[in-house]
């Protein structure tokens, strides 16, 4: 009962993050310079998740700023605090539920989530650790920093994003 409930409040705390984010960005393009969080003005750039991550409102992601984002994000998912993540509760936080137009691109974006959970599960045993999930998240932190200076910017990314 426990699980459920923590699974529930988690779902709501990530739509109303997800309702904020789409907010601050209409049609999906982003609101431009000096939007972020919610809609709010904010100094700086964002798109997507960036805001919210770029915790000192600085302009890049810091290597802590994006720890932190991934223990946050994991305990979030981690809806039994068991210290793993069954892929039911990856694809339950990470995509919710799905009621889009384009049926054929949401199943694209679940395979494509469904795989990435398989790539973290290192050990493959099914399940995918905090350990594995933030070396995972790590991995992908210093893949987006392309000059390597330990912080990624706007422009860092976005290229990682579109690619």
């Amino acid at each position: 009962m426990a699980g459920k409930l923590k699974m529930m409040v988690a779902l709501s705390l990530t739509t109303a993050l997800l309702a904020s984010v789409v907010q601050a960005q209409p049609f999906g393009y982003g609101a431009g310079p000096g939007w972020g969080r919610g809609g709010m003005m904010m100094n700086g750039p964002g798109r997507g998740r960036f805001p919210i991550i770029d915790a000192d409102e600085n302009g890049v992601i810091s290597a802590e700023e994006a720890a932190s984002a991934a223990e946050e994000v994991f305990a979030a998912m981690d809806s039994d605090d068991n210290g793993e993540l069954s892929m039911e509760e990856y694809m339950t936080v990470r995509m919710g539920p799905q009621n889009g137009w384009n049926k054929e691109r949401q199943a694209a974006r679940e395979k494509e989530k469904s795989d990435r959970f398989a790539t973290m599960d290192a050990d493959k045993n099914g399940s995918v650790s905090q350990a594995e999930f933030i070396a995972s998240s790590k991995a992908r932190f210093e893949e987006a920093d392309a000059d390597k200076d330990g912080k990624v910017t706007p422009w860092e990314w976005r290229s990682q994003q579109w690619n």
